[in-house]
């Protein structure tokens, strides 16, 4: 059954639209808390100017960083060691710098170029001890360390850094473990050797050095008699 559409009375035209009713509560909404809103976006555009601006610094600290790095690295490939090691004491300022963990290996290979071990050590045990680090960074800060260790016939303490960085998943790992082979041979704990290099072998039974580190094994056996107590059993 077809209904007629309801007509609009003058009430219904006098009643207020809920549009502009709407918007009239807003207005009265802001216009009472008008200080906590300029506050709130104040807030908010200072907390915005300031992550923006420490994005700015941050991304200008790295570029001189790696600025510094760079000739460094030229200068340490060239010879020129006192120039290397002043470009990477310039590199230090610039501490959250990734490049400025990077220049701490350089310095401790620039130091052992220039015959300071101690000195050498002691840029490595300082980034060592850095509490934010990539893994792979602490592997070759704790390799360069025990290389510089075995330099100075420090072989005990060499092991030992030898099997920290051992200890690390990364590229430099087959490195740590002949090293700490080699080093445990030369104390005279050849059983340490020995399990050192049979890992080595397990590990990466394609490596070119296979049939070396075989022929030492082969070697270190039959100096402690493990060769011939293995025939006779």
């Amino acid at each position: 059954m077809f209904r007629a559409p309801r007509r609009i009375t003058r009430k219904d035209i006098r009643q207020p639209d809920q549009f502009v009713t709407l918007a009239r509560q807003c207005v009265s909404f802001f216009t009472t808390h008008r200080m906590t809103f300029v506050v709130l976006v104040s807030t908010f555009a200072a907390i915005l100017a300031i992550m923006l601006g420490w994005d700015l610094y941050r991304g200008r600290q790295n570029r001189l960083a790696a600025s510094e790095y760079a000739h460094a690295v030229g200068f340490y490939h060239a010879g020129q060691y006192k120039e290397a090691l002043e470009a990477l004491n310039r590199l230090q300022i610039y501490r959250s710098s990734f490049y400025s963990q990077l220049g701490l290996l350089y310095t401790a290979n620039t130091q052992a170029a220039l015959q300071d071990t101690a000195k050498a050590v002691e840029a490595l045990q300082q980034l060592i001890g850095k509490e934010k680090k990539e893994p792979i960074v602490r592997q070759a800060a704790f390799i360069s360390l025990a290389y510089t260790q075995e330099t100075k016939g420090q072989c005990q303490e060499a092991v030992s850094s030898f099997g920290e960085a051992e200890k690390i998943d990364g590229p430099l790992r087959g490195d740590a473990t002949l090293g700490k082979a080699r080093c445990s041979a030369l104390t005279g704990n050849f059983k340490e050797a020995l399990a050192s290099y049979r890992k080595y072998l397990t590990d990466n039974p394609a490596s070119d050095r296979a049939n070396e580190i075989s022929v030492r094994v082969q070697e270190i056996e039959a100096k402690v008699g493990e060769g011939s107590a293995g025939a006779a059993k």
